[in-house]
């Protein structure tokens, strides 16, 4: 459980507030391109996931509830999986444009670090479920 306890709070981490540290800057927050009204969204969207990693890492440390913080994990996650799978619909891309982001394995760092998180993620749930039988 141990294990599971402390791959849910990295995924948490870097999910939830991981964002703070690459996302407020000239590349989403204070963009030029971006209008005023894209950057109430983008604060909003910053404050609302480190609120709730903070809320998953007090369910795991304080109230050894596992399961919700996952869960909590979980959306933050596949929230911007979706935001992936959706682009097409809303004229997105996973890069701005001129912006040179490295790509392992020709995947856009912010896809590929997602696609490893939600990993980690599935493998700490697998790993519980597996401690609770």
């Amino acid at each position: 459980m141990m294990i599971a306890k402390v791959l849910t709070s990295l995924c948490l981490i870097l999910a939830g507030m991981g964002p703070l540290l690459l996302d407020i800057g000239d590349t989403h927050l204070f963009n030029p391109n971006w209008d005023e009204h894209s950057r109430v969204h983008e604060v909003w969207r910053l404050a609302t996931n480190s609120m709730i990693a903070f809320l998953g890492l007090y369910l795991i440390w304080k109230k050894n509830m596992l399961s919700i913080a996952s869960l909590l994990s979980l959306c933050m996650i596949l929230g911007f999986m979706i935001s992936i799978i959706t682009m097409p619909f809303y004229n997105g891309l996973a890069v701005g444009v001129g912006i040179d982001e490295l790509k392992p394995f020709s995947i856009p760092l912010n896809i590929f670090a997602f696609i490893v998180v939600l990993a980690v993620q599935i493998i700490a749930i697998l790993l519980a479920y597996k401690d609770n039988k």
